[in-house]
């Protein structure tokens, strides 16, 4: 049985006094060959799961976080999360029912570098999931965030006021959709749906023309992969 494509999630949050906490949260599906089809490791699960393979999947995900994402900071400055990982539920709940699928969420609690003025991602080319960005200044989310294909990076999010340096690309259309699944030789109505009849996913998002045709290019090596 198929599911829907894991991402890794990016969660950043800043204080005015420069606290800064990050955390990646990794499905553990996607440790797997084919995470499309691997089954969800389960609250339920994790009860009978052995205290040496718990530690085995928090080594697996502080491996696998530095072969899809990079912190950037302006100036440039090298940045090494510490991240200490931990079993939750989707978004770092905790986890309640059996059934509540397991997420292994990574945390790190530290201090912006005096200076810094601008914080970004990149999803790494060595990866082969996308990867949301979403970030939390002074207690409310930024309304902006996004989904990242391998090789892409985000916006800027400037340090000093909380906003995006850049302005958002334009939303996609009916004519952009049509156009990329053109490229693709899709149909239209599956150019966001993966792909298509051999299950799949779907991104329930509005992304920028940019994003759509960076969508294209990554499932073409999804499927010559």
């Amino acid at each position: 049985m198929s599911h829907p494509l894991p991402d890794v999630a990016v969660r950043a949050h800043f204080e005015q006094n420069g606290d800064w906490m990050m955390q990646v949260e990794i499905d553990p599906r996607s440790f797997q060959p084919d995470p499309n089809v691997a089954p969800y490791l389960t609250n339920a699960d994790l009860g009978v799961t052995p205290a040496e393979q718990q530690e085995k999947l928090k080594a697996q995900a502080r491996e696998y976080v530095h072969k899809v994402v990079e912190v950037v900071l302006d100036p440039v400055v090298e940045v090494k999360p510490d991240l200490a990982w931990e079993f939750t539920a989707a978004e770092n709940a905790p986890l309640k029912l059996p059934e509540d699928p397991v997420m292994l969420t990574g945390t790190w609690r530290t201090k912006l570098p005096a200076g810094s003025t601008g914080y970004s991602i990149k999803a790494l080319p060595t990866g082969t999931l996308s990867v949301l960005y979403h970030n939390t200044a002074l207690g409310k989310k930024v309304e902006r965030y996004q989904i990242l294909f391998p090789g892409e990076t985000s916006y800027v999010l400037d340090l000093k006021t909380f906003t995006p340096r850049t302005k958002a690309p334009p939303p996609i259309t009916a004519d952009s959709v049509q156009a990329a699944a053109a490229l693709d030789g899709a149909d239209p109505m599956c150019a966001l749906c993966g792909t298509g009849s051999e299950g799949g996913y779907f991104l329930p998002v509005v992304i920028s023309v940019a994003g759509l045709v960076g969508l294209v290019a990554w499932l073409r090596k999804k499927r010559t992969a």
